[in-house]
């Protein structure tokens, strides 16, 4: 019962601030950058972003089995699941948040379009230490959302997500950060050479 009332609890939160979110984000859903970064995240954190229901099975049963036979854990949550985490604030590592997550990312995905559940998560999600927003990682850049942004610093500010930069950098963080930036990049240019975006 208890998780029941979780779930409606966590689902009021959703239901209240998404479209709050989509308010901040509505006049930037034209511009190329938008559209360019919302294709690096899609690239970098859940390349079956268009084909899925609001969760990705084949990632969920990969990562199962690597913890199985490797030991090894890995990610496979879904740009709404990674929305909904950020939104009701829950990063319990547990089997109950999981499936709670994932019924709160199926109705994500039924309310709201692929497009603008990308950017609203871009635009609240956690890059760094000092960099708690979308403006906030852009102005390390001494950029703007009006700005045109290169590939590079799309693949940086995605490249965060995985890799938060604290406020004092390791050269061990500087580390991942560039290696996620160059696998980001690689994978960005295999599926532009396959013309694999637009959601």
């Amino acid at each position: 019962m208890n998780f029941i009332k979780q779930i409606c609890n966590d689902l009021h939160v959703l239901r209240r601030v998404i479209p709050i979110e989509y308010v901040k984000i509505e006049s930037y859903l034209a511009n190329e950058s938008a559209e360019k970064l919302i294709n690096f995240l899609i690239v970098a954190e859940d390349h079956r972003y268009k084909y899925h229901i609001g969760f990705d099975l084949i990632a969920i049963f990969r990562s199962i089995l690597k913890y199985i036979f490797y030991d090894k854990k890995e990610g496979a949550s879904t740009i709404e699941q990674q929305l909904v985490r950020v939104v009701i604030c829950d990063y319990r590592y547990n089997i109950c948040r999981k499936i709670k997550e994932i019924i709160l990312a199926c109705y994500v995905k039924s309310v709201f379009e692929k497009k603008h559940i990308a950017l609203i998560y871009l635009n609240i999600a956690y890059y760094g230490t000092k960099y708690q927003s979308l403006d906030a990682i852009l102005g390390k850049y001494d950029l703007t959302k009006e700005n045109v942004l290169e590939n590079r610093v799309c693949a940086e500010i995605v490249a965060r997500l995985k890799y938060p930069e604290p406020l004092i950098c390791s050269a061990h963080r500087k580390i991942q950060i560039e290696m996620r930036v160059k696998h980001i990049l690689y994978m960005y240019d295999k599926y532009s050479r396959n013309k694999f975006f637009l959601i």
